[in-house]
């Protein structure tokens, strides 16, 4: 009895340590398919592995530690089931075989010096965060309407308050930059001595790799058959990964529509390269966690209300915010239906409109290194047929601004992007596409006509007495605008000027001959819209009275 028992504890000693010796195996997926929403994406593998009849335990390797776990989801044939399953992240610090042979001296300077570079990358971060900001705020800033739309701007005042709050920001946000950049230099420049430094340790060895985590899925499967080649297919959402849509905005001839080129900035810090993978670009937002809010009983108050100058002030900036909006007019061809793709690369691009957004499956496959370093790609071009209109406010600037007025915009489909406008194959300058706008023509401004002639005089009388006991005269003050239009074909121009307001009590202001003018009593804002055939010139001629104390200072422009 005492026999058998021993060798019973004998066999299961040596089961013990056959079992501890036979290691669970991994295996690397191979990413398939990359789905790049917003600010993140969603990775499909395949893996292919053995399985025999029954109860297997499998670990898959190798993915991405900014996976997101609640996201896992598999698909799988009718021959096994996955019972269960378990992600882990686990730590990896490869080692090459010659650093352990180094003196223990030598290794612990190598530790000091990998951790001073971990430190310096972990800085840097934070740097390329702010920049990242920074960079957004100076958009922000260039996309300004007195910047970008300056013709949208009605008063002198108001450009002057604008342009100084531009230049104030810009140059803070210029200076962050530039600081934040050289602190960046510095540490991109000491890291890159300290590393000249580990490989003159490691004798010109290779540079070990970094130390990383990875995610590991454990696998529990039941197969009712042994399977020599099972082929899993896998996907997770992960983190570290964004695109940026923008357009290239081509205008070419008068008569020719215009080109809508929709691309793709993408950046990827996954930790993970993609090799050849196929693309498909989500304007959706997964995790946004928004839902319908709760409408709360709105209660009334008394409140004190603006001077009437503010409140006349804030509605002439409303009402001559759509002023030019709604002008339309034609440039040669009428209106049509828009024309989707114009290149054999945005032909593959296949888009499909999805419940709370669109996908744009491109049609080669790409490989996306995870260095961060943005990579720009086609996704399709639109063309749409467009109308132009010449735009001036010679008060402000003696030139002519060409605007083109796209009225089926809405058919684009377009994004909320920025742009950037060629005439000809030649950058001219850059733009922002608000797809939430209610107006229906879309207008974006080209640039200056140097065909078109303008030029503006301003012209006073001699200030006259009003009565024998007053001590207020009057003053008649004459614009003269002339314009040429050198071009070869007819134009279509919206001119603007103004009669000035009054804010004194001691000083008013009465408008004259307007010139068959559109004229604003509230803003002052005199309007033509003036059709010019090819180097046809125009005189326009207005004038307005000012009666003011004799010896008040006052400029009449």
């Amino acid at each position: 009895m005492k026999k058998l028992f021993l060798t019973l504890l004998g066999v299961i000693a040596l089961t013990t340590i056959l079992f501890a010796q036979e290691e669970t195996k991994t295996y690397n997926g191979t990413i398939s398919k990359v789905k790049v929403y917003l600010e993140q994406a969603n990775v499909e593998k395949t893996t292919i592995f053995p399985l025999k009849k029954g109860n297997n335990e499998v670990i898959l390797s190798g993915n991405s530690v900014y996976m997101q776990p609640q996201s896992l989801q598999f698909t799988s044939n009718s021959d096994f089931i996955i019972t269960d399953f378990t992600p882990y992240s686990q730590y990896v610090n490869p080692k090459p075989p010659t650093e352990d042979k180094l003196p223990l001296e030598k290794r612990q300077k190598l530790k000091v010096l990998r951790d001073s570079i971990e430190l310096l990358y972990y800085n840097n971060a934070d740097s390329y965060a702010l920049t990242a900001i920074l960079n957004k705020e100076k958009t922000v800033l260039e996309n300004m309407k007195v910047i970008s739309q300056p013709q949208l701007i009605d008063s002198i005042p108001k450009i002057k308050d604008a342009l100084s709050y531009y230049r104030i920001k810009m140059l803070e946000v210029t200076k962050m930059l530039q600081k934040e950049g050289i602190e960046i230099n510095k540490r991109n420049q000491l890291t890159a001595n300290i590393n000249n430094q580990i490989n003159l340790i490691l004798q010109n060895e290779a540079k070990q790799e970094p130390a990383r985590s990875e995610y590991y899925i454990r696998l529990n499967i039941y197969s009712e058959k042994d399977i020599p080649q099972c082929k899993l297919n896998y996907s997770y959402n992960v983190s570290g990964v964004s695109w940026q849509p923008y357009y290239d905005v081509k205008f070419t001839k008068p008569t020719d529509p215009v080109a809508f080129v929709l691309k793709a900035q993408l950046t990827q810090q996954t930790g993970e390269d993609w090799n050849d993978v196929n693309l498909v670009f989500s304007t959706e937002q997964p995790n946004d966690q928004r839902t319908l809010g709760e409408l709360y009983p709105y209660y009334l108050r008394e409140y004190t209300p603006i001077s009437l100058k503010q409140n006349l002030r804030s509605s002439a900036q409303m009402e001559s915010v759509s002023l030019d909006d709604v002008q339309v007019s034609a440039y040669g061809g009428g209106s049509a239906k828009s024309i989707s793709n114009a290149s054999n690369y945005s032909r593959m691009t296949v888009s499909q409109i999805t419940m709370l957004g669109k996908e744009y499956e491109v049609g080669m496959k790409h490989t996306i290194q995870s260095d961060g370093k943005a990579k720009t790609i086609s996704l399709e071009t639109k063309k749409t047929p467009t109308d132009y209109k010449h735009y001036s406010i010679p008060k402000i600037d003696k030139s002519a601004y060409i605007s083109a007025l796209l009225p089926d915009w809405e058919s684009l489909e377009l994004m909320d992007a920025t742009g950037k406008i060629y005439l000809e194959g030649n950058y001219i300058n850059d733009t922002y596409i608000n797809s939430n706008s209610t107006l229906d023509t879309l207008n974006l401004s080209i640039g200056a006509d140097k065909r078109v002639a303008i030029d503006r005089k301003l012209t006073k009388s001699k200030p006259e007495k009003v009565g024998l006991l007053s001590s207020n005269v009057e003053t008649i003050v004459t614009i003269t605008i002339s314009i040429k239009n050198n071009n070869q074909t007819s134009i279509d121009l919206n001119l603007v000027d103004q009669i000035p307001l009054s804010s004194a009590d001691n000083i008013t202001v009465t408008a004259g001959n307007i010139a068959r003018a559109q004229y604003d009593e509230k803003t002052g804002q005199l309007t033509w819209n003036l059709k010019l055939n090819p180097l046809e010139a125009k005189t326009i001629i207005f004038n307005y009275t000012v009666r003011h104390p004799k010896n008040a200072n006052i400029i009449l422009n």
